[in-house]
């Protein structure tokens, strides 16, 4: 227990029995076990605006009556951030929505567009793939940085298609790993500088990536189960809908967020 709280300090006990996968005790055993032994977690959370958005309808949500089967089908980026030293720190991080893994990330001490243009090109390169198939859709909030013209440009280079919400619940798969990363894990530290910062999210990217179990991704890694879906036919797959609000209706529609559980 002790080599993984170290390695993901905000990770939940049901959570940790599921990336064990102890043999001879129970879920329920482990977790009273756990408690006893002090690995009861506490709640850390701070709030800043990290959102400045532009009123625009240049681009529009594209993701109503969608229906998602792969990874590079739905890219979803946002910002959060990191409080020490009296100054906030921003955070980029760029997720595919399909397999919950976090393909491109920036941090600075400023929300400039340039930021956010390097986790995408970081995102680009990770995939290291051909992206000029006008399936991916790039989803963000309306933030200024995501409708500057140096970042639509390069998605409009790689024929990326273009969504924004109207509202922060069109976009919760991506304010969920926010959640996850800061107050699971940087929060969970007490990190001395931005040299140390910077290490220490280089190492939960790849822990969340490679280590961390998802209920939604059948107790795989986001790389476990993309390596999984290679064995998965397109067709066998399980859809994926958003969570989004047609133009036309008046109250928001509930779509199912996490459709994987047969897997």
């Amino acid at each position: 227990m002790e080599e993984v709280r170290q390695e993901h300090p905000g990770m939940g006990l049901r959570t940790m029995y599921d990336m064990l996968q102890p043999d001879g005790i129970g879920r329920g055993a482990f977790i009273s076990l756990g408690l006893q032994e002090g690995f009861r977690l506490k709640t850390v959370e701070k709030y800043t605006r990290t959102t400045y958005s532009v009123k625009s309808s240049r681009y529009s949500n594209l993701l109503a009556n969608k229906t998602f089967t792969g990874i590079n089908q739905l890219w979803s980026s946002d910002i959060t951030y990191y409080y020490f030293e009296s100054c906030f720190y921003y955070i980029v991080l760029l997720m595919d929505v399909y397999s919950r893994r976090i393909i491109g990330y920036s941090i600075a001490d400023n929300m400039r567009a340039e930021n956010n243009l390097a986790a995408l090109k970081m995102a680009v390169k990770t995939r290291g793939i051909n992206l000029y198939n006008h399936t991916l859709i790039h989803h963000s909030d309306k933030g200024t940085q995501y409708a500057s013209d140096a970042y639509t440009e390069l998605l409009a280079t790689c024929q990326i298609q273009i969504s924004m919400c109207r509202e922060v619940y069109e976009n919760t798969h991506i304010e969920r790993l926010n959640g996850t990363i800061k107050n699971q894990y940087l929060n969970r530290w007490n990190i001395p500088n931005l040299k140390e910062l910077i290490q220490k999210l280089s190492e939960t990217i790849y822990s969340y990536n490679h280590t961390r179990p998802h209920d939604s991704l059948n107790k795989l890694s986001p790389v476990q189960f993309e390596k999984y879906l290679e064995k998965i036919p397109l067709e066998e797959r399980m859809k994926m809908t958003i969570y989004t609000v047609n133009a036309n209706e008046e109250k928001p529609k509930m779509k199912q967020l996490d459709l994987f559980e047969n897997l």
